[in-house]
């Protein structure tokens, strides 16, 4: 028997991969997903957390076309920056024109005279050696301040290769010309489900998938000689039952890890207590108006914004929205009792107020000039997910080898973004979920 800890997108894609029904999800929500799930509210359809699809893997690409068949559409990225008052199509670098003079001058001349040849001991370092000063000091280093509020030297640079794009100086002086006439990026191009929002991802996964044991809270993991017990508490009834495999897929959280494996060695519980992460609050709000923004996300640098990042579900599917409606979700990061500027008396931890900053998210969307005085707010939902970003820290690496090495060595794989510690997009917790199927199978990663 094989079981699988979380009937997320990763375990979803264990599940599918695996040769045999020999295995049970075991999943704590009353639903399967994760974070890529979607819910619907007076007709509105917003992600726990906005997501687009898009790879370069052909494997998943496959899989999205069986999966979704024709419930797919396929997307030109419209993102951009919102940075003193003008709006700054992504990525930043390249498409400067509308900026005041001397912020292109400084943007440009900073790119002339980066030192490339330096090698980057940290992102902060990495941002100047990539962007220069300038876009240093007007993007760069405010949005990643803001979305990661950890200290930008502090972290390592393992995970931005490939995410984030680079600039051409050529491409920059094409921008700042406005006569720039291409986009850059994985992402230029992506797709989205045109009906159920990213839900209808997991969705698929389930009606090809088995034995998924809902509202069932994991209680403890306990490592035997030839198995791996499984404790779990069903609906959060008193009632513990048992479960027992070979093998033991988990998708949760690393941190949670020290809380239900007993007796677990003193080294793996520091390097668990090491680990660095953001949480986020989220909102959807619907608004009784067509066509606030015909823009796909935009983000937003500056401090006096207390989100980061808006994403316009309607403009990805026309869909998520009852007729004439247009809607937004709100990304705010967080971390535990670190303020993040709501004011003095309100500070974004595990007891946030979340009336509170309903209020002030409400008002800076008003500040932000995309919902008017008298605008009808028919839906502002407020969530909070507690593991949203993973942060990289210089001692990263170092820690999750630890876990990890600790627990295969007691017939537990980890797969997906939370369990791997790694900041992956869809398209690479669906390929975390295949590899770890391949290795239960038998057959050797390639």
């Amino acid at each position: 028997m094989k079981i699988i800890l979380g009937a997320g997108l990763a375990g979803l894609s264990v599940a599918y991969h695996l040769k045999s029904n020999d295995y049970t999800i075991i999943e704590k929500e009353s639903e399967a997903g994760g974070l890529c799930r979607s819910w619907e509210e007076k007709g509105y359809v917003f992600d726990y957390g906005p997501h687009i699809l898009y790879t370069s893997s052909d494997l998943v690409k496959s899989l999205l076309k069986v999966l979704l068949k024709k419930n797919i559409i396929e997307k030109n990225r419209k993102n951009y920056i919102y940075l003193r008052n003008t709006l700054v199509k992504y990525p930043f670098e390249t498409f400067l024109a509308g900026l005041p003079k001397k912020v292109i001058e400084e943007c440009i001349i900073g790119a002339l005279d980066r030192d490339t040849g330096v090698k980057s001991k940290n992102f902060k370092e990495w941002i100047y050696k990539n962007f220069g000063s300038g876009i240093a000091k007007h993007y760069m280093i405010p949005y990643n301040e803001k979305i990661w509020k950890y200290p930008l030297d502090k972290m390592n640079v393992a995970w931005v290769e490939g995410r984030v794009p680079t600039p051409d100086v050529r491409d920059m002086i094409r921008g700042a010309l406005a006569t720039q006439d291409r986009d850059f990026g994985p992402n230029a191009m992506f797709s989205y489900p045109k009906k159920g929002g990213i839900g209808a991802l997991p969705n698929a996964f389930q009606q090809n998938v088995k034995n998924i044991r809902l509202n069932s809270e994991i209680v403890s993991i306990v490592p035997k000689k030839n198995s791996v017990e499984i404790k779990y508490r069903k609906n959060k009834d008193k009632e513990v039952k048992t479960i027992a495999g070979d093998v033991v897929v988990s998708t949760l959280p690393l941190p949670d890890m020290i809380d239900i494996m007993p007796d677990i060695p003193a080294e793996v519980e520091k390097a668990c207590k090491k680990l660095v992460y953001n949480s986020l609050v989220f909102m959807g709000v619907g608004i009784k108006r067509d066509g606030i923004t015909d823009k796909h996300a935009i983000y937003y640098p500056e401090k006096k914004y207390l989100f980061h990042r808006l994403s316009f579900p309607m403009n990805l599917s026309k869909e998520t929205v009852p007729k004439n409606r247009s809607s937004i979700i709100v990304e705010v990061t967080y971390r535990k009792n670190k303020d993040v500027g709501l004011n003095k008396n309100i500070q974004l931890n595990e007891n946030i107020d979340l009336a509170d900053a309903r209020k002030r998210i409400l008002n800076d969307l008003r500040d932000a000039d995309l919902i008017k005085k008298n605008d009808i707010i028919e839906v502002s939902r407020i969530l909070t997910s507690k593991y949203a970003y993973i942060i990289y820290d210089l001692e990263h690496r170092k820690n999750v080898d630890i876990i990890h090495r600790y627990l295969k060595e007691n017939r537990i794989i980890p797969a997906g973004r939370f369990a791997e510690w790694e900041y992956f997009n869809m398209d690479k917790v669906i390929l975390s979920g295949a590899r770890v199927a391949k290795e239960i199978n038998g057959i050797k990663s390639g």
